[in-house]
């Protein structure tokens, strides 16, 4: 039965507000190097704890006391209290990394700059980027040489990026065709992501020293880098003097909603911000996601089964078909609740911290104003009150008739105000990429997984497939 938190529940307390009497606070003493060993081993991190001392603990990690939250009704009391009691409270240097004009900044602006950006990630547009997304995966999918011993996340990623580049930037990048880098100041792909890299590296460098020598000094100088290729993406995008169509990608939407209202929300700072940051969060999250889903399907041969089965369908038991619809993908609902138990069961990272501005008190438990919170996938999604015997790996709970993975219990993208906002993106992307994999090749696993562990959880580079193309 699915718990609800009411906001009538969470007793707010007004500053020199008394708590009630017979109240309790979040188990166990934090310690120095939480911070040390959550990053070495989120999951093992979160398993621990919770069999110590249940889903809600004490821990001090980025620098601060963070109460890790993992039973539904405390996760839903962190992500309604956005703007009433609760703030983003994410590290320094991983605030420094998101810049001045990321939704994580100025929670006054929040919602009018995330109300303004969906339309170019969701909805109608999102559809009418599909054909796009079939070709791009088709194209790149005729590269894998098969049969082969096939390094998984790395191939999976060359897709990826040239499907999003266009997608987000309304630019695509050719290693073969320099003329695609013309006036732009990278002269490859492998330059750009490698930018990536060393950006991603500083979110949580542990100091905040501006140095060549620390990961944060050079998180930055790649921040400012990559800053300037959006600029000039931007400014040769313009240069072409072309009307332009606010449904053809991300950036086009944004600059259309500039040369309507150049007064309004879309600034060059935050236009080229904004491309910045979307490109880096779907490149590693839809590609890592895509690699885990292979890699769950491979284990299980009754699940790539159904997920056959359920293809020949919709489109029919024989042919290479070439087109996987809008429609079609929103009727592949075994293959949506296949990507579900891999995020449920693999869920990439934590959701965003948040810090109490509030005293509040939510079923005896006082959480004290000045302490953040961290609603924990890993620890929501292994909790036998959410999920039925959470450690089987079993799509069918998220079908209509198990009705698993409610609001507040299945939070692979967060929620509340700051949920990911390009989270339709990377299921269209992901439900395509998988359609085709799915008709075009049989994959094995070559021994026991090796993960990333973090910032972001994924298959490493070096973990291979065996792998062959289907004959139709």
């Amino acid at each position: 039965m699915q718990n609800t938190t009411n906001t009538e529940d969470v007793l707010v307390l007004e500053p020199g507000q008394s708590p009630p009497m017979e109240i309790t606070t979040p188990p166990r003493r934090p310690k120095w190097d939480d911070t040390f060993k959550y990053m070495a081993n989120p999951d093992q991190f979160c398993r621990r704890y919770l069999q110590e001392y249940g889903p809600i603990f004490n821990t001090k990690v980025f620098g601060r006391t963070t109460i890790f939250l993992g039973c539904s009704r405390a996760i839903q009391m962190a992500f309604n209290g956005d703007l009433k009691y609760t703030e983003i409270a994410l590290p320094a240097t991983t605030m420094d990394m998101f810049g001045e004009y990321s939704l994580f900044q100025r929670p006054d602006l929040h919602r009018q700059r995330k109300s303004a950006l969906a339309p170019g990630l969701t909805g109608r547009v999102l559809d009418g980027y599909t054909p796009h997304i079939n070709d791009v995966i088709i194209r790149g999918l005729q590269n894998w040489s098969t049969p082969s011993h096939m390094a998984l996340y790395p191939a999976v990623e060359q897709i990826c990026f040239d499907v999003l580049t266009p997608l987000l930037l309304g630019v695509s990048l050719d290693d073969h065709d320099p003329a695609t880098f013309q006036g732009l100041p990278i002269t490859s792909k492998a330059e750009l992501k490698a930018l990536y890299k060393t950006y991603f590296d500083g979110f949580y460098g542990l100091f905040k020293w501006q140095s060549r020598l620390t990961k944060y000094g050079r998180g930055i100088l790649a921040r400012a880098a990559l800053l300037e290729f959006m600029g000039a993406v931007v400014r040769r995008r313009r240069a072409e003097g072309q009307d332009i169509n606010p449904t053809a990608d991300f950036l086009s939407m944004m600059l259309a909603g500039q040369e309507e209202n150049p007064d309004g929300i879309f600034s060059d700072a935050l236009i080229e911000n904004q491309c910045l940051l979307q490109l880096w969060a779907s490149h590693y999250e839809i590609s890592g996601l895509i690699s885990s889903l292979m890699y769950q399907i491979a284990r299980y041969p009754q699940v790539l089964q159904k997920l056959r089965q359920e293809q020949a369908n919709l489109v029919g038991e024989n042919g290479n078909f070439q087109m996987f619809s809008p429609e079609q993908l929103k009727q592949m609902v075994f293959l949506d609740a296949t990507i579900k138990e891999t995020l449920r069961t693999l869920p990439p990272s934590a959701t965003a911290i948040r810090q109490l501005t509030k005293s509040v008190v939510l079923d005896g438990v006082l959480y004290e104003q000045g302490c953040a919170v961290m609603a924990e996938p890993r620890i929501a999604h292994i909790m036998p009150e959410h999920f039925h015997e959470p450690e089987v790996f079993a799509p069918e709970r998220f079908l209509p008739e198990r009705g698993e993975g409610k609001m507040y219990e299945f939070i692979p993208f967060g929620g509340g105000v700051h949920a990911c906002l390009g989270a339709q993106m990377a299921i269209a992307v992901t439900k395509v990429f998988a359609s085709h994999v799915l008709q075009a090749f049989d994959w094995n696993l070559t021994g026991e997984p090796k993960f990333v562990q973090f910032p972001l959880k994924k298959l490493k580079d070096d973990y291979c497939i065996e792998i062959v193309r289907r004959v139709p």
